[in-house]
């Protein structure tokens, strides 16, 4: 026994290096940041981000939906805006969605519109369902976080966009993309345009998605528990991290809850000894902040602000968002999200909107569709092994999984992003 475990263990050691080895080379030159948190947070590294000579032209647009309500304390969010940059010939036309809680000009999404327009693509670039805009300016039942609605308000838009642009633009064909929460909608987006065909999409780049987004969003939950918030209450982290985002949002130019939010947020004084799990889960927690809340002020849900009252720019907001911000991904689910969608479709359970809410729901369309191909990396923070383990035996060949990045931390890193390209080439 002794001699066959000698003559193993040098295989198995050399079997490991070469693994390490092809690890660190199958994709050209390694990300630099191999601990997870630290993608995430910090992003590329800025000598190693991919930058553009020449930047398209954008342009801000907007629609309008006719007769709908908009409440008085959201004047400012009559329009839906989105972006586009657009060539000057005939080309096709890419739509990207943005991740939880992403503006459709955030930092991420003006690295994509410059990335695939520079590949030859029309863009239109859509702010993610989850963003306070899109909630109140276009979202029909306006209950951010359940998929398939969150799909439904996406595809009606793209179908105005579409129409739109068509008369002025010569467009040979769509595709779609998006990163994080986006991507997922970007996968719901594809089978639910099989159904109908009003697009034909021919490629679609799923760029780091959930698998399960309720799955997910608990391990963001999680992370604001006493094991990360060392000796601080969650109250007390709460109320520091409204003091912070207030503080950033006065003194930047930072208004939305982005990579450099993320960013600013570890770098406040009031939040930089938090543990970094703590830190990603405090952005997920504001985003989810202005999600609940617009979502209560539009359909008057009474679950933050009471049912009967009607704000006002002169109404003080602090006092509802700190009642937003403590307000769990799993109680919003639970006491807002589920009874709202159980009034709409009666009968529906707990664990059919988790199902709905994940990949595994459309798994049988994702192994065979062809023209989806999948982008990320193998320790992305919201996935757990086995979620990866999903990814590669879903998707086989078109996934394309990185050794390192965390979530979305190398999206701009130059071999990561190149790879982008190719990928999605016209």
């Amino acid at each position: 026994m002794n001699g066959t475990l000698k003559t193993k263990a040098p295989t198995s050691l050399l079997l490991a290096l070469l693994a390490c080895l092809w690890a660190a080379t199958a994709f050209g030159e390694p990300f630099p940041i191999q601990d997870p948190y630290q993608a995430t947070v910090f992003g590329t590294p800025p000598q190693k981000v991919l930058h553009f000579k020449a930047p398209a032209k954008t342009e801000e647009q907007s629609i309008v939906i006719d007769g709908r309500t908009v409440p008085d304390i959201f004047w400012y969010d009559e329009e839906l805006r989105y972006t586009t940059a657009m060539q000057p010939g005939q080309a096709p036309l890419l739509f990207i969605i943005a991740g939880t809680g992403g503006e459709h000009n955030s930092p991420k999404m003006r690295f994509l519109t410059q990335l695939f327009h520079q590949s030859g693509y029309h863009v239109v670039s859509l702010s993610s369902p989850t963003h306070m805009n899109f909630v109140v300016s276009a979202s029909q039942y306006a209950a951010p976080g359940y998929v398939p609605y969150d799909v439904e308000d996406l595809y009606r838009t793209m179908l105005w966009i579409k129409t739109d642009l068509a008369k002025e633009h010569a467009i040979s064909g769509f595709s779609v993309t998006g990163y994080s929460l986006g991507a997922m909608h970007s996968a719901f987006l594809a089978r639910l345009d099989d159904l109908r065909g009003d697009f034909s999409f021919d490629r679609v780049l799923l760029i780091n998605p959930p698998v399960d987004l309720h799955r997910s969003a608990l391990r963001f939950d999680a992370w604001l528990g006493p094991k990360n918030l060392g000796d601080k209450k969650p109250r007390q982290v709460i109320d520091e991290l409204i003091k912070a985002f207030s503080e950033i949002y006065k003194h930047s130019q930072i208004t939305d809850f982005d990579d450099n939010f993320l960013y600013a947020l570890y770098k406040h004084e009031s939040i930089s000894d938090m543990n970094l799990r703590a830190i990603i889960a405090a952005d997920f927690r504001l985003t989810s902040t202005n999600m609940i809340f617009s979502s209560d002020v539009c359909i008057k849900a009474g679950y933050i602000v009471p049912a009967d009252k009607t704000l006002t720019s002169g109404d003080p907001l602090l006092p509802y968002a700190r009642a937003a911000a403590a307000v769990s991904f799993e109680a919003y689910v639970d006491e807002y999200l589920l009874p709202y969608i159980q009034y709409l479709e009666p009968g529906t359970r707990k664990a059919d909107l988790i199902h709905r809410c994940s990949l595994h729901s459309i798994r049988d369309y994702l192994s065979v569709s062809d023209k989806i191909v999948l982008i990320g990396n193998e320790d992305d923070v919201i996935l757990g092994p086995d979620e990866v383990d999903f990814l590669r035996q879903t998707f086989g060949a078109r996934a394309h999984l990185y050794p390192h990045g965390g979530h979305c931390g190398n999206l701009t890193f130059k071999p990561f992003a190149r790879h982008m390209q190719e990928l999605m080439k016209p």
